[in-house]
C-alpha cells in the first residue's frame, strides 16, 4: 500500500530539483570517467534516494542509448531539451514523439524505465522521512 501523498512526490517541485541534480551529476561523471553510483549517492543519498539512485542510472542510459547521443542537461536555471523531456515523462505528461536511434526493443526498456524511475519515486519520496531507505 502507498502512503497518501505518494501519487504526487514526482510532481514534488523539491524531487524534480534533485532529479535534474542526478541526471546533470551523472552526465558529468560519465564524462569524467568517475563511478556513476559513487558519486550520485555521495550526492543524493542522503536526500532519501538511495533506492532510487540504480533505476535513474539505468533510465540515463537507456535514454542516450536511445537518443544515440550523449544526455544534454542545461544549466542552473535553464534546463535542456532532454531534461524537460525527462520531466514530462517522470510526470506522465504527454510530450511530442520522441526521435529515436535505437530498436523497437530498446525504447520499450526505455519505457520500462521512465515507469521504474516513476514508481520508486511515488514509493521512496512519497514515505515519511524516518521510513525512507537509507
Amino acid at each position: 500500500m502507498t502512503h497518501p501523498s505518494s501519487r504526487i512526490a514526482r510532481h514534488s517541485p523539491a524531487a524534480l530539483f534533485l532529479f535534474v541534480d542526478a541526471m546533470r551529476y551523472w552526465s558529468a561523471a560519465r564524462r569524467s570517467g568517475r563511478p556513476v553510483l559513487a558519486s550520485l549517492h555521495a550526492r543524493l543519498g542522503r536526500h532519501g534516494w538511495a533506492q532510487l539512485l540504480p533505476a535513474i542510472d539505468s533510465l540515463l542510459g537507456l535514454t542516450e542509448t536511445m537518443l544515440g547521443r550523449r544526455l544534454r542537461t542545461g544549466r542552473v536555471p535553464a534546463l535542456s531539451e532532454d531534461e524537460n523531456m525527462l520531466i514530462n515523462l517522470l510526470q506522465g505528461r504527454r510530450t511530442a514523439p520522441i526521435i529515436h536511434a535505437c530498436s523497437d526493443a530498446v525504447a520499450c526498456a526505455f519505457c520500462g524505465a521512465v515507469r521504474s524511475v516513476q514508481i520508486l519515486m511515488d514509493m521512496e519520496l512519497g514515505r515519511p522521512k524516518q521510513k525512507q531507505a537509507a
